[in-house]
């Protein structure tokens, strides 16, 4: 999928963050898209970073001190500040226009295959978790 074709696609999908509501909330769709692509989350360690205020400031923290260990690290954050490919980062740097419209492509043809309508937020997550599995990060 080209990268314009990605963006489209996503602003085909329900997205919270713009509507500020959760219409069902169920984690379904993710645990299938999850499951199609082989639970590519298992494959490195994560850290979650939860709150109100700091999130973002946490995770560049975070990620500059395992990279100082050399450690490949990927980094997911919302929302973007430029371009929604600021949102996923490897050491730092964002994903490529590219990788990210393959990386659409590939959820997108699941959502087909597996008869579901998944929000924004699940596309992105799945997207981001199989990137980082194929980039073999360590973190």
């Amino acid at each position: 999928m080209q990268y314009a074709d990605a963006l489209r696609y996503l602003d085909e999908h329900s997205s919270y963050e713009r509507t500020g509501r959760v219409e069902s909330p169920s984690t379904s769709n993710i645990e299938k898209l999850l499951d199609a692509i082989g639970n590519p989350q298992h494959s490195y360690r994560s850290i979650h970073i939860t709150g109100t205020n700091g999130k973002g400031s946490t995770a560049q923290i975070i990620t500059r001190l395992l990279m100082a260990h050399g450690l490949r690290v990927g980094t997911y954050s919302s929302p973007h500040i430029n371009r929604i490919n600021d949102r996923i980062c490897i050491n730092g740097e964002p994903i490529d226009d590219d990788e990210f419209g393959r990386q659409i492509g590939a959820i997108a043809d699941l959502e087909i295959l597996l008869a579901i309508r998944p929000s924004f937020f699940e596309i992105m997550t799945a997207a981001m978790f199989r990137w980082f599995a194929d980039s073999a990060v360590d973190v």
